[in-house]
């Protein structure tokens, strides 16, 4: 129901049977990759004064991620995070 509407994207078609599945491997974006380009990114933003209110409030479910032992699973991994009730 997701996909062919406007919820659908290239990313919940990779992501969303990972997901579901509970199977994170091969990651096509590891979660410390993610993380470290989250920092380069956050600093780019303060930088130029840009306002990422909805990036950062992402970034502490991919520190809770890097806390459980998530950093080499894909970033869908992410899931486990929120299903333990988030950070």
């Amino acid at each position: 129901m997701i996909a062919p509407g406007a919820g659908g994207s290239r990313m919940f078609q990779m992501r969303a049977p990972m997901m579901a599945s509970r199977l994170y491997e091969p990651a096509t974006m590891r979660i410390s990759t993610w993380k470290k380009d989250m920092a380069i990114i956050a600093e780019f933003a303060s930088e130029v004064g840009c306002e990422t209110p909805l990036f950062a409030m992402t970034q502490p479910v991919y520190t809770q991620a890097m806390a459980m032992g998530l950093g080499d699973q894909d970033t869908a991994a992410v899931f486990e995070v929120l299903k333990a009730g988030g950070p």
